[in-house]
């Protein structure tokens, strides 16, 4: 008598839902047999909208996402034949948690540096971004400069003229309360080529992101060369440069650039921070490259970085999209 076992059915679990999956099916198929409203195009695993989320899906169905899709259980339903149990990933909110402030600091003419401190201990990976509620309800975005080891979250604030949030922000002092929501973003660090070059640019607030994926990176054992490339309009509106010098005397493989449109001084490179980023980074044909800042900056980014060489699926990105004041 064999003593083998049965091998576990293939099926997948939405909510309470348990759909089996017959042979050969795809998670797609399952999904409109069974009733599900599930979005679709090309059915070939190009134009990625099928995609879900899952804690494991299968490997084939997750070819040509981006690494931090990847890593976070993305898949695209139309490719995915799993041989087991799938449980789909229904998109549970975020929690929304209560933080104080411990502290803050002018770092720029108009950015100012918040630490924060919550009440329970927030997931997120460096580069990600969070929600930030205004006492009236209003939401900020603002990313996340700190690894989760520092115990506090660190965001850059720029001062918007007559802005609701960032101005309320600003005038925060110790101790002072406030909620809020995340981790949100895919741009972010992952760790499966730890020697494939890395491409970090961003203009103004766009450091406080870089700052983490770097940090994040280099504590990983990252060996390939990182560089990172911050620009301004002008060198006055650069900020932190003793951090990133004292941060790349500790790690040889990371190299800083600093960049602004025009009066650079011996200091600074002047140019476009496209153009800048691609001069001073050499071959790109192997890079990695995260982009952050305002929408616009980051779209010409995007275009020239890819027109260089990056591969698309390499360049991540998430743009700073203009609020309401």
């Amino acid at each position: 008598m064999s003593s083998a076992t049965e091998p576990e059915p293939a099926q997948l679990l939405v909510g309470s839902q348990v759909i089996g999956l017959r042979g050969g099916e795809t998670v797609l198929e399952a999904l409109e047999r069974s009733g599900f409203d599930a979005a679709s195009g090309c059915r070939a695993g190009t134009c990625c909208k099928c995609m879900l989320r899952a804690d494991n899906p299968p490997p084939e169905s997750q070819r040509g996402l981006r690494p931090t899709l990847r890593h976070a259980g993305y898949f695209l339903a139309c490719q995915a034949r799993p041989t087991g149990t799938l449980r789909i990933d229904q998109g549970e909110a975020p929690p929304t948690l209560q933080a104080r402030v411990q502290r803050s600091e002018v770092v720029a003419q108009d950015v100012r540096r918040i630490f924060l401190v919550t009440a329970e201990p927030l997931e997120f990976r460096p580069g990600q971004y969070i929600e930030i509620f205004h006492p009236s309800g209003a939401t900020r975005s603002y990313s996340v400069a700190s690894l989760p080891a520092d115990g506090v979250l660190e965001l850059h604030v720029r001062l918007v003229p007559e802005g609701l949030v960032s101005g309320w922000l600003h005038g925060l002092e110790e101790g002072d309360s406030l909620r809020l929501r995340g981790a949100f973003g895919q741009c972010f660090h992952v760790a499966d080529d730890e020697r494939k070059k890395l491409l970090l640019v961003g203009a103004g607030t766009g450091l406080a992101p870089l700052l983490g994926i770097a940090r994040d990176a280099l504590e990983q054992g990252h060996a390939g060369a990182i560089d990172l490339v911050h620009g301004g309009l002008a060198p006055e509106r650069l900020y932190l440069r003793d951090e990133l010098s004292a941060l790349a005397s500790r790690w040889p493989n990371l190299r800083v650039h600093h960049c602004v449109l025009k009066g650079a001084t011996k200091r600074e490179h002047e140019g476009s921070l496209d153009e800048v980023a691609i001069r001073l980074s050499g071959p790109l044909g192997d890079t990695r490259a995260f982009l952050c800042g305002d929408a616009g900056v980051v779209r010409l980014l995007q275009r020239s970085l890819f027109l260089a060489g990056v591969p698309s699926g390499e360049i991540l990105a998430d743009p700073f999209e203009a609020a309401p004041v």
